[in-house]
Order: C-alpha cells, then structure tokens, then sequence
C-alpha cells in the first residue's frame, strides 16, 4: 500500500482558517479554544495537539500572513531596476498586503499586545523585523553605492522604512479614513527615496519623485474632517 500523506500541515492551516474568522466574529477576548475546535469539524484533543493555547494560535495566523509578505518583498528587492524603483514596488507591495489583512488587524495589535506581555512572543516579532531588515538593509546600501541615494546609514533608513508602514497601519486601524493605502503607501516610499535622493541623480532627473503624477505637495491635511469619520 503506499504511505498515507502527511495530512499534519493541512490540519494545521485548517485549524487557522477557521480561528481566523472566529477571532473575526467573536473578538480575541471572547473566543474560545472550544469555539475553534467546534468549528473546525475537530476533537479539542486534536486541535491541542497542534496549539496549546490562543496565544500560540494568533502567533502562528499571523507569522502565516507575514510569511507571505516577506517573501514577496524579499522578491521585490532583487528585481533587475533601479533601486528607487524597487523601494517603490515595496512601497506599493506592502499596501496591498495591509488592505489584504484588514480583517485580521485587530488581532495583529492584539499579537503585538502579547508581545509587550510575553518575551518568546515579543521574540518572535522581533525575528519578523530582522527578516524585513535584512531585505531592505542591502537594497538601501546597494542604492548608496551606485549614487542613487545620498550616503546614509543603511540599516537605520530601513528601520525608518519599516517603522513608516507599521505607524500607517496602526492607524489605519484605529481611524481607517485618514490611510488612503493606494495614495499613502506608496508616498511614503517617495517621501523615503527624496529624502536620501542623491543631489547628483535629482539633478540628472530633473526633479523629484512622485507617485503616478500626484503632487502630494498640495494634499491638504484636514485631520479634523478624517480622523474617526
């Protein structure tokens, strides 16, 4: 007879599809493991088998999310353009992932929550921040070198890079109208690329950087309009 399949990691994805849209519906605070394994079609036995506790279960739908993400930046980073290209393209690939996990937002700050609570947790996300660094630290140095960027510490721009999108996106989750993702995601690589912008290159250029013809320049900030409309 041939080997029966190694059914383990669809059981895994499984259960988190299924926590996924019970922490959706119910709220972190309020689901229970009980909850999870009656809708998953599982005994508790088996879903404790593959997590012992909520918290592992937010740990691992979230680093299943991230995984996704980091892998498509960490393509981006390589492609064959010019590197204030490819800072756009992450610009834009991060946007897409964030509307893309808007309903697990809610549960990504409550994953960041742990982490302030928890050292293995806080650990974990760190890890996910170093795997970002490591993608963009070489890219910013590689711009540095070929003069499209001005001399600058990399690592600390890449820091500055991440920290940009991970404000944007706390929020857009608490006061979703003031982050047009389409607009702002990508305008904050813009504002990144003309900040560094080598003064050798903006002048071969002829001016500065924007995002498909938009003056952001001229976009009012009417914060008292937004914020919690």
């Amino acid at each position: 007879m041939p080997p029966r399949p190694d059914v383990s990691e669809e059981r895994r994805n499984q259960i988190l599809d299924t926590a996924e849209e019970v922490f959706s519906r119910r709220g972190f605070d309020e689901a229970r493991m009980d909850d999870i394994a009656e809708h998953s079609g599982l005994s508790k036995g088996a879903l404790y088998w593959y997590f012992k506790k909520k918290d592992d279960i937010i740990t691992a739908l979230l680093d299943r999310v991230f995984r996704k993400s980091i892998e498509a930046l960490g393509r981006i980073a390589i492609e064959p353009v010019s590197v204030r290209d490819r800072v756009m393209r992450i610009g834009e690939q991060i946007s897409r992932d964030y509307q893309a996990m808007a309903r697990l937002m809610p549960i990504a700050l409550e994953f960041y929550a742990i982490a302030l609570r928890q050292r293995a947790v806080r650990k974990h996300l760190a890890t996910l921040y170093g795997e970002l660094l490591s993608i963009f630290t070489p890219l910013l140095e590689e711009g540095v070198r070929n003069a499209e960027l001005e001399e600058t510490d990399a690592r600390r721009a890449a820091t500055v890079l991440i920290s940009m999108y991970e404000g944007l996106g706390l929020v857009w989750t608490i006061a979703p109208k003031l982050v047009d993702w389409k607009a702002d995601g990508p305008h904050a690589a813009v504002l990144l690329c003309n900040g560094l912008g080598s003064r050798k290159a903006g002048r071969a250029r002829k001016g500065r950087m924007s995002y498909e013809g938009t003056d952001f320049r001229s976009r009012h900030c009417r914060a008292d309009a937004w914020l919690l409309a």
